[in-house]
């Protein structure tokens, strides 16, 4: 099981600018594979489970913000 890193915002843009998909934890494994998309290399599709438990795919965001947890 990966480890969380700690928790996100999660964004999409389109021509009618950035929307927030919503917010979740992610691992180092997730962050490489955001890194990845971002640029145009991922090899296969991967998903990432927002804290409401709906997945979005990687490929359909296009910023994360850091986010402080209660620990910070």
């Amino acid at each position: 099981m990966n480890q969380l890193v700690t928790l996100f915002a999660i964004y999409t843009s389109d021509e009618a600018g950035e929307h927030f998909l919503g917010q979740a934890y992610l691992s180092e494994k997730d962050l490489q594979a955001i890194d990845q998309s971002f640029e145009e290399q991922l090899q296969e599709e991967y998903f990432i489970t927002l804290k409401d438990g709906e997945q979005v795919a990687v490929g359909r965001i296009d910023s994360i913000e850091e986010l402080p947890t209660e620990d910070d």
